[in-house]
């Protein structure tokens, strides 16, 4: 990992040992792991939204967000990683997630109208469920539900619809029309409700 430290930051110690005392809880050396490889992780980022979803959402706050995410799992030490490796992997995933604020997508959750507003309500449950026994435990369902969609561009469809974000505006950012974007959540949506067991009426 040391190979891909950028430029004009200075590795103070091998990644071996950053490795071993971001497992034991300092929160100093998860700070220096976001400071090495910020950058590295911000063009990552831009590459994942693509030029049109960089207009809703912005690289550096989502870097704010994962740094924040990483140092709550060190300081409760919840971060069992074997080597670099293990690490950049973990963060790398962490930070496709951290597109979504939670505050926003709570909003989004709670006003959800009309054909998705059974479905709102019932992935608030289990958003409000698992966060009253965890404290990220919100954030543990929607990786679920992220992680259940493969295709890459149902998963930005769900984001953007998680963000709040209009059909005929995702349709622009995916390259697709409104109706096909409309037509893909649907399906989405019901693909969903089985596989998270979301307790939703038929």
């Amino acid at each position: 990992m040391d190979g891909d430290a950028e430029p004009g930051v200075p590795p103070t110690e091998d990644g071996a040992t950053l490795v071993h005392r971001i497992r034991a809880g300092d929160r100093h050396a998860a700070a220096e792991f976001i400071v090495r490889y910020g950058p590295r992780l911000r063009r990552r980022i831009r590459s994942k939204l693509g030029p049109s979803m960089r207009r809703l959402f912005d690289s550096h706050d989502i870097l704010s967000t994962l740094s924040r995410r990483l140092d709550t799992f060190v300081r409760d030490r919840r971060l069992n990683v074997e080597n670099e490796a293990q690490l950049w992997a973990f963060v790398q995933k962490m930070a496709d997630n951290a597109t979504i604020d939670k505050g926003r997508l709570l909003k989004r959750l709670r006003s959800a109208e009309a054909e998705d507003s059974r479905f709102a309500r019932e992935f608030l449950r289990r958003i409000e469920d698992a966060e009253s026994t965890e404290r990220e435990g919100g954030e543990v369902v929607i990786e679920r539900a992220l992680t259940l969609i493969e295709d890459p561009v149902d998963r930005q469809i769900l984001l953007l619809w998680l963000a709040g974000t209009p059909h005929t505006v995702t349709a622009e950012c995916v390259g697709l029309t409104a109706a096909t974007v409309r037509k893909r959540w649907q399906t989405i949506r019901e693909w969903l409700r089985g596989h998270l067991d979301l307790e939703v009426e038929p």
